[in-house]
């Protein structure tokens, strides 16, 4: 801190005070007003009719996670014993209804999401059916390609797209909160952790002196820690996902290396 305060200029340093002392100014003298016509407002109006939520979670998981469904573009999901990350079983949801069946391919955007929402809704997926579909979701883990985080698809290395990049991380960060003590999960937990804070560091980021990354790219690419080549639409949002995944790796970890990522 002194260090940040000794590289800014007095002026500098003068607007910030003034802007601290308006904000803290303005908190001070602030208040909630009451409107009367709000406060005769319901919390819940009448009629009204909420729709049982954790039924229609139940109901979709019972539907697309059961292998014994015959009809028209049934069942839904897929098993076989090919993993290529995970050393059990692996399971797919197909991506949309009329999928070929003949194509073992899962994405890890739908199905590790199936996973957690069946999860907080009370149903135990790490046991049900004779399948531990929550153990399963390792499949998505990139340990063949040495990306060691999480991608959309099981098998190969792709770079092209953040959204298909940070949001199975994001994924299976909830899942790790739900089932902690899975085995493997630690380890993995940790891995997407280093992996993503040392994504922050190779994009620039720095503490001496203070400089946020650039992350002005479609995509990364975890194993040579390099920007996708592609430049068609620019993903740089990407920042809110690993600094929430940082900042949880910290929540959970306590290490403050994973908080200063997060800040970066």
């Amino acid at each position: 801190m002194k260090t940040f305060f000794r590289n800014i200029s007095k002026s500098k340093l003068s607007t910030i005070i003034i802007i601290l002392y308006i904000i803290m100014t303005a908190n001070s003298y602030s208040q909630q007003l009451s409107v009367s016509t709000i406060n005769n407002m319901p919390n819940m109006p009448t009629p009204y009719l909420m729709r049982d939520w954790k039924q229609v979670v139940a109901g979709y998981d019972s539907f697309v996670f059961n292998l014994n469904l015959t009809g028209e573009y049934l069942p839904l999901i897929w098993t076989d014993n090919s993993a290529i990350n995970y050393s059990g079983p692996r399971f797919g949801l197909y991506s949309y209804v009329g999928k070929s069946s003949s194509i073992s391919i899962a994405e890890a955007i739908n199905c590790i999401p199936a996973v957690v929402g069946a999860s907080l809704v009370g149903i135990d997926k790490s046991s049900q059916n004779g399948y531990n579909w929550v153990s399963m979701c390792q499949e998505w883990f990139n340990k063949k390609d040495g990306l060691l985080v999480f991608q959309n698809g099981a098998d190969g290395q792709t770079t092209d797209d953040w959204w298909y990049e940070t949001m199975p991380n994001v994924f299976f960060y909830q899942l790790y909160s739900l089932y902690p003590g899975m085995e493997g999960f630690n380890t993995i937990f940790a891995n997407v952790a280093d992996q993503m804070l040392k994504s922050v560091y190779a994009m620039g980021g720095s503490t001496t002196p203070w400089q946020v990354p650039s992350m002005n790219y479609q995509g990364w690419d975890y194993a040579a820690m390099a920007p996708s080549t592609l430049h068609a639409h620019n993903e740089p949002e990407a920042a809110g996902a690993i600094a929430w995944i940082l900042y949880s790796a910290f929540k959970v970890t306590g290490n403050s290396k994973y908080r200063v990522g997060a800040e970066l």
